[in-house]
């Protein structure tokens, strides 16, 4: 990929080892022109620019224009850039004859020379996934995140700590999931007392040599006004589309800031009545159990069937009607014959064989289907929610089956799923599901749904909650259950 004279190396194998993914031209120009310049009106002097992973130096050359063309100086002392790789880094620095310093950014500019030293951070930092043995850090990050926080949320980490406060300014792209990962959390939260989030771009196209969804994020460092709303920009075109305010939703993610153009309606609700949490216990399984099962499961044995994530559709279990596969093996009625367990296997299938909820992992609205008598096994990743009191397991169910919980899913982790309509659930966020404050509209949806009516729990849980009135989130979950049983036939 070329840009104003600049050539990307590497083949895709390296590239993806190293994260390095060009930034193309329309996201340097958005950078440039809604990060860059907007600093520059409020000051007669020249900002300093960092890019702590400035890579071919694209956008160093671009806001370098963009200052001499303001200024008319040669920008060069204005520029630092940081590269990992030696090459680039000599090539980068003796073309724009800015200083590249050639290090980690996360292990350099820590240090007291460059705390608050720049007016303006921009950057387009590696994206290393830590679910993969090549890329990963090997444990938690000492910026912040936890250890599946992608590298890319360390630098979103950092750069608040290299601008001068109040006023600098910082536009990093990033990963989709940077929005709503679990493990960026802690470092969403850092940056949040740092900043305010000033500027939104995403597309739901990638744009990029990589399979990963990014978006731009932009702050103004110590200063929390938020005039008109955060800026947002959509597709690769970035056509603005209206802002949007927070208007203090349950959230810890910044979903929010995404959620209305990809049609999640706004919710708001309190945890004062509990959480899933205190009348059940959500478990996910791993590793462990996936291949702990490999050899004890077939079409020919005895034993509890076995339940897969695409057997479960909303309310309904397809096991026996519908094929599914199990360690790269497809089978038509899978069953565990658990005398070929190990021991601590048998152990866990007897915690298993219990009545509870089987949650599927990743689809556009929550599909949960209750095993009332214990019979079914799960299969990674199917999540089991064992309720305390047994007598309590349609409760749970109609609680998963609501609108509410799709919805409250749906805006804790949007940009995590394969899809932006995809609602990636974890156990945690089940067990972290608000509990209803109407117990009796509660049981009448217990009852509905005990009695088969999809559709008539999702409205008493609308009353369960008190939100009568939302017509909108109703119908928004109505469409997409009606969408998931067209798919499963």
């Amino acid at each position: 990929m070329k840009d104003g004279g600049v050539t990307s190396r590497g083949s895709r194998s390296e590239r993806r080892r190293l994260g390095a993914y060009y930034t193309p031209p329309a996201l340097v120009d958005l950078l440039v022109r809604e990060v860059l310049l907007p600093w520059c009106e409020t000051s007669a002097t020249p900002p300093f620019v960092i890019d702590p992973a400035c890579g071919d130096g694209r956008l160093l050359e671009a806001a370098g224009r963009a200052i001499t063309e303001r200024y008319g100086i040669d920008p060069a002392p204005f520029l630092v850039g940081v590269e990992l790789d030696d090459t680039t880094a000599a090539e980068t620095e003796r073309r724009l004859g800015c200083r590249v310093l050639r290090c980690d950014a996360r292990e350099v500019l820590g240090a007291p020379e460059y705390s608050h030293a720049f007016d303006v951070v921009i950057g387009n930092p590696p994206y290393l996934s830590q679910l993969s043995t090549g890329t990963a850090r090997g444990g938690s990050s000492r910026l912040g995140g936890g250890p599946y926080a992608d590298v890319a949320a360390e630098f979103l980490a950092l750069a608040p700590r290299l601008v001068r406060s109040p006023g600098g300014r910082v536009g990093l792209v990033l990963p989709m999931s940077v929005l709503a990962t679990r493990d960026v959390a802690p470092i969403r939260e850092a940056v949040e007392r740092a900043a305010r989030i000033d500027l939104c771009w995403w597309a739901d196209e990638s744009m990029f040599d990589a399979n990963v969804r990014t978006c731009i994020l932009g702050f103004v460092v110590g200063d929390s006004a938020v005039p008109n709303g955060v800026r947002r920009f959509h597709g690769p075109d970035a056509r603005p589309i209206d802002p949007v305010r927070h208007e203090g939703l349950a959230t810890a993610s910044w979903g929010w800031l995404v959620a209305d153009v990809v049609g999640i309606p706004p919710l708001a609700i309190g945890s004062g009545h509990g959480l899933l949490r205190d009348i059940a216990i959500a478990t996910a399984d791993f590793r462990d159990q996936y291949y702990g099962l490999v050899g004890a499961v077939g079409d020919d044995v005895d034993g509890p069937p076995l339940v897969t994530s695409g057997l479960i559709d909303v309310a309904q279990c397809r096991w026996g009607t519908r094929a599914t596969r199990f360690a790269k093996v497809r089978y038509a009625a899978p069953r565990v014959d658990v005398s070929r367990l190990g021991s601590a296997l048998q152990a866990w299938a007897r915690t298993r064989l219990v009545p509870k909820v089987l949650v599927a992992s990743q689809t556009k609205v929550i599909e949960a289907v209750v095993d009332e008598r214990g019979e079914w096994l799960p299969s990674v990743p199917v999540i089991s929610v064992v309720p305390h009191d047994a007598g309590d397991v349609w409760l749970a169910a109609a609680m998963l089956t609501s609108p509410v919980a799709s919805a409250w899913i749906a805006l804790q982790r949007i940009g995590t799923g394969l899809s932006a309509q995809a609602i990636r659930v974890t156990a945690s966020d089940l067990a972290a599901l608000p509990l209803p404050a109407d117990r009796t509209a509660w049981k009448d949806a217990s009852d509905s749904l005990q009695n088969g009516d999809v559709y008539g729990c999702g409205r008493h849980m609308i009353h369960a909650y008190g939100l009568a009135h939302r017509a909108d989130l109703y119908d928004w979950w109505e469409q997409r259950v009606n969408g998931s049983r067209e798919r499963s036939g």
